[in-house]
């Protein structure tokens, strides 16, 4: 069978759901093969109309009831399509596979409980078919009175042309809707695209009657919905999320909800004889109906995986949106950035200092982003506070998140400069400070994990230790001969930067060469293997490396071999802080910290120190979930689009295969690094001086 595409930009829609070939006149037909157009317009007749002349198959699609994060007309990615051989779901005059499921499907009560799940779900994320959407302020609707909503629709829209709705005009609606509703304000909904100016609305504003109100901001349909009791609508798909939400819902079209007993219906479809509850309408149209697609995993989803995901990038564009200031992002770090906080119409705004601000001021919606400790947080916040007094800004509350690199870092060091892959946006914390509760913590303390996620995360730990990754990447990975005896019990020291903020925040105090000497004092008869710190061995950053000291309480030193090698030879791996030791437990090892970093307190590990506060128990497969899943921001490493690990994980792995296997490309990026290198320390030098010279 094969499936011919009508126009080249159908191919790129669909490409993700089908092999699918562009349709020339020479190629040859039988009946298995299938013509493929885009619902009623031009390539989805011109299907149909080769289908029948060629005797084979046609199949015609639409963007699903959950399209995007922003606009189709954006061209923003789209996470589900629907596919119908008999018609297409909004063309009321002609079945479709949609109203013939509607029809006859019969659910079981498993069928049943996953669409009551999916519209929980839909509900708590407010998820709609766009999401580029805005909250409802709290003092929007001043007063608790009865609310009737009228959603306008495009000029022209196919579902309009096809819906039953020609003799029926806006203007007609908005008439009925004042007359029978006396007691009620009256509010008109603007379709989002004409918000946009990319199209036009279907009826003239400058003729609205005095009587109503017109809502022109691009609120979220479904907190705008709970504030309505009643909604009229010809064709609307926000008239099914009414029904959603609880609200009457009066249809002057015949939409695809339409017809089986949950709506109030001005026309009439005699084919549409069943009687549907909300969850039968919900889950043929949303589940069984509709195919998904997760344009952030680049794989085939389901209805669950998208609700979340959409979830997700719903909440980092609203993070990213307004105006953004950056506060200790040195240059090189810069340009790295802003992938990870790209959004629709924002601005970022790096600052050299906290005096900076003054150039600048505040509103309520701005954001400001602290690189680890660089800059004191309750000094800003101390900062704000005060500027918003002087400003009289009222009821300012300063919205300050700190910044790290993610697990999951790059494929050379980042103190070589290289680009990260995954980066940490923290509103309560960071994640590498015990003293306070992180977002990571509230994560792995508070999140229910369900058998998708865990399911993933076990597949994450099978990559990672498939292909030996780890937070630092592009080290070759060797087989590494030590001599200890046989059957001797052995302990790798992975070393740390003795001034990383992970040390100063949840060392207790501890340094390397503190930690070596414990370590030998309670492991007598071990073989303690020490691996120094991949940034003090370049030279990049201070630690021990002494190995006179060294020796005297390790048996043996290893160098330039990838964490995953020296993770393997070993049977224990004792830390402070290390992200090493996480990477230990992804391998099945023994771990003890002398520190609290991010994974100790759940159990995993054997801890010296306690934190009151991490008192559940995890499994593996929840502290990878929690860590590498929901926690960070990925970026694509090639498109420098946001997405998730294991889209990361895949380009990565191929860069991380061009760096081992072709010697001329490794080559060039040690030759960038070592000028890189040379550049940062004339740099260190210049400010070094220029700091002198002040003084």
């Amino acid at each position: 069978m094969k499936y011919y595409s009508i126009s080249k930009k159908l191919i790129i829609s669909v490409k993700n759901f089908y092999s699918v070939l562009f349709f020339h006149i020479v190629s040859k037909c039988n009946k298995q093969d299938v013509f493929m157009g885009w619902g009623r317009k031009k390539s989805g007749l011109r299907a149909q109309e080769l289908a029948q002349k060629y005797n084979a198959k046609f199949m015609l699609l639409e963007d699903g009831f959950i399209r995007s994060l922003n606009l189709g007309v954006e061209n923003a990615p789209s996470f589900s399509l629907v596919f119908d051989d008999i018609g297409i779901y909004y063309d009321a005059t002609k079945s479709s596979r949609l109203e013939n499921l509607l029809n006859i499907y019969e659910l079981n009560q498993d069928e049943l409980n996953n669409a009551k799940r999916a519209i929980e779900l839909l509900k708590k994320n407010k998820i709609s078919k766009y999401n580029n959407n805005l909250d409802i302020p709290n003092n929007y609707f001043f007063q608790d009175k009865n609310r009737v909503l009228i959603i306008a629709q495009t000029a022209n829209d196919a579902s309009l042309q096809y819906g039953l709705t020609q003799n029926t005009s806006t203007n007609e609606i908005i008439k009925d809707a004042i007359k029978e509703n006396p007691n009620s304000e009256i509010y008109i909904k603007i379709h989002p695209d004409v918000l946009s100016g990319k199209k036009q609305s279907d009826f003239d504003v400058h003729s609205l009657p005095k009587e109503c109100k017109i809502i022109s901001e691009n609120f979220n349909p479904l907190a705008l919905l709970k504030y309505f009791h009643k909604v009229y609508t010809k064709t609307s798909g926000m008239g099914f999320e009414a029904l959603i939400m609880g609200c009457e819902c009066i249809c002057y079209g015949m939409p695809f909800y339409a017809g089986w007993g949950l709506t109030q219906d001005k026309q009439k479809c005699p084919r549409r004889v069943k009687k549907r509850s909300l969850e039968e309408v919900f889950y043929i149209a949303y589940m069984l109906y509709s195919q998904y697609f997760n344009p952030y995993l680049n794989k085939k989803s389901d209805i669950f995986d998208t609700l979340n995901t959409l979830a997700k990038y719903k909440s980092i564009e609203q993070e990213n949106s307004n105006r953004l200031f950056m506060l200790g992002f040195t240059l090189w770090k810069r340009y790295f950035m802003k992938p990870f906080f790209k959004a629709k119409d924002n601005e970022i705004i790096f600052l050299n200092s906290l005096k900076a601000l003054n150039k600048y001021k505040l509103t309520k919606s701005d954001k400001f982003f602290i690189w680890g400790k660089r800059v004191d947080f309750n000094e800003l916040k101390n900062i704000l506070i005060k500027k918003a007094q002087d400003e009289n800004l009222s009821d300012f509350i300063p919205k300050i998140s700190l910044v790290e690199d993610g697990f999951i870092r790059s494929i050379s060091l980042g103190s070589d400069l290289t680009r990260p892959y995954s980066l940490i946006v923290d509103d309560k914390g960071l994640y590498i400070d015990p003293n306070q509760e992180s977002r990571l913590e509230s994560i792995l303390q508070n999140e229910i994990f369900d058998e998708q996620i865990l399911s993933r995360a076990k597949n994450i730990i099978h990559i990672l230790k498939k292909n030996k990754f780890s937070k630092y990447n592009g080290i070759k990975h060797q087989d590494i001969k030590i001599h200890a005896k046989k059957g001797q019990k052995i302990i790798l020291i992975p070393a740390q930067v003795e001034d990383d903020a992970s040390m100063i925040l949840g060392g207790f105090g501890l340094s390397t060469l503190d930690l070596i000497k414990e370590v030998r004092l309670k492991n007598q008869d071990a073989y303690i293997v020490f691996k120094p710190h991949p940034d003090v061995l370049s030279g990049n950053r201070k630690g021990l490396k002494d190995e006179k000291i060294i020796l005297q309480y390790c048996d043996e030193i290893i160098k330039n071999c990838s964490i995953d090698s020296a993770i393997k030879i070993c049977d224990e791996v004792h830390t402070i802080t290390s992200t090493s030791g996480f990477d230990a437990l992804l391998r099945f090892k023994k771990v003890f910290t002398y520190g609290m970093p991010f994974y100790a307190g759940w159990g995993l590990t054997q801890d010296k120190q306690k934190c009151s506060r991490r008192i559940r128990k995890l499994t593996l497969e929840e502290l990878v979930a929690g860590v590498l899943i929901q926690y960070p921001r990925y970026i694509h490493p090639k498109t420098k689009n946001l997405c998730e690990i294991e889209l990361c994980l895949d380009i990565m792995l191929k860069m991380q295969n061009d760096y081992f296997s072709k010697p001329y490309r490794k080559i060039i990026i040690d030759f960038r690094i070592f000028i890189l290198r040379k550049i940062r320390r004339i740099c260190e030098f210049v400010v070094l001086k220029w700091n002198l010279n002040k003084k």
